[in-house]
């Protein structure tokens, strides 16, 4: 499927002759633009800056200020030899503390280096007192786990943020961070007695906002939470595409036909092979919007009458597959770099 999209799509761009010109003529209006991915992108991004640093290093200026770096003070020489019988006199080679020439810059100051390393991780510093204060009093008292999950969900998410760039090509966060959510919440679970079944059912309840406006006095769980932020996701996405809105009307065919074709078929061929090779009703259906971004599957899957756990697992990994082999398999399938073709 995504090698007949990206065939179809490249074929229509070509036979309508559609380019990516109108975005280098409002350059100055959409401002700096990067079409790399950037989970495949840090790799070069840190390469250039590596070489950035080396060659300012040889020409010993820089074109940007840089923060100060602490130095250190001068090795201590050891003390001249002294006799037995004779006053210890100073060497005249040595200089005196009085005559040393101050450091520049002023090294920063303990209280100082505190205050940067704290401020440039403050929601991790947040979430953790969050976690520890706030999350495990009221799981392992009350018996709420909202707070616990969700905090330890986004702990989790940092720490998958933290691994080197080499590392995320291939470790996506959020496969790492969903993996080490599912068995931390397991952990703290049994803990209390709870197997994984009632731990999923306390990270996922159901109350959504949406039930909680309606009058339901049930609590939401982390997973409800972060369903509700996919929802605001949605209407953050009208933002670019507003931004975007001459170059969504140019490429207009070319973006609306491949959708509707790789829909349509998705939407027959799917569940019909899935069911065929021994995939439950429910599953089957779920394949129907495999494509779909997470927060549009879910309720489409719904409607269908679907599995939305399915659903959500086949969106992810979706996305995620895309991200990691997308423009390798461009590259393989020989389709040129749209900014570059030019008809």
């Amino acid at each position: 499927m995504m090698a007949l999209a990206a065939y179809m799509t490249r074929g229509l761009q070509l036979v309508l002759g559609t380019s990516k010109r109108a975005m280098t003529e409002r350059a100055e209006e959409l401002g700096p633009e990067n079409d790399e991915i950037p989970m495949t992108a840090t790799s070069r991004m840190t390469e250039s800056s590596a070489a950035r640093s080396s060659s300012e290093s040889v020409t010993g200026t820089s074109a940007e200020p840089t923060e100060p770096q602490p130095q250190l003070p001068p090795r201590a020489r050891d003390p001249p030899p002294t006799h037995q019988g004779f006053r210890d006199t100073p060497d005249d080679t040595e200089p005196s503390p009085a005559n040393l020439p101050s450091q520049i810059p002023v090294p920063p100051s303990r209280a100082t280096k505190w205050a940067l390393v704290i401020s440039s991780r403050l929601d991790l510093v947040m979430y953790a007192v969050l976690f520890i204060f706030v999350g495990l009093p009221i799981y392992y008292t009350v018996g709420y786990a909202m707070p616990l999950q969700l905090t330890f969900s986004i702990l989790t998410y940092f720490a998958a943020m933290s691994l080197p760039p080499n590392w995320r090509q291939y470790l996506h966060p959020v496969l790492v961070s969903s993996l080490f959510t599912v068995l931390g919440i397991w952990v703290l679970g049994l803990i209390k007695g709870h197997n994984l079944d009632i731990t999923l059912r306390e990270f996922r309840t159901g109350a959504t906002y949406l039930k909680l406006w309606d009058g339901s006095h049930q609590l939401p769980g982390a997973a409800d939470i972060f369903s509700s932020v996919l929802d605001a996701s949605i209407i953050s996405l009208a933002l670019p595409m507003y931004q975007y809105r001459r170059e969504l009307k140019q490429h207009f065919l070319a973006i609306v036909v491949p959708n509707v074709a790789i829909s349509i078929g998705s939407l027959f061929a799917y569940p019909y092979i899935c069911f065929a090779i021994g995939i439950s009703a429910q599953r089957s259906l779920a394949f129907t919007a495999r494509s779909l971004t997470l927060a549009l599957a879910i309720p489409a899957v719904a409607n269908l009458g679907g599995d939305p756990n399915t659903v959500a697992a086949l969106a992810i990994m979706s996305g995620i597959l895309g991200v990691l082999i997308g423009q390798r398999m461009l590259a393989l399938l020989k389709i040129p770099d749209g900014k570059y073709c030019i008809p």
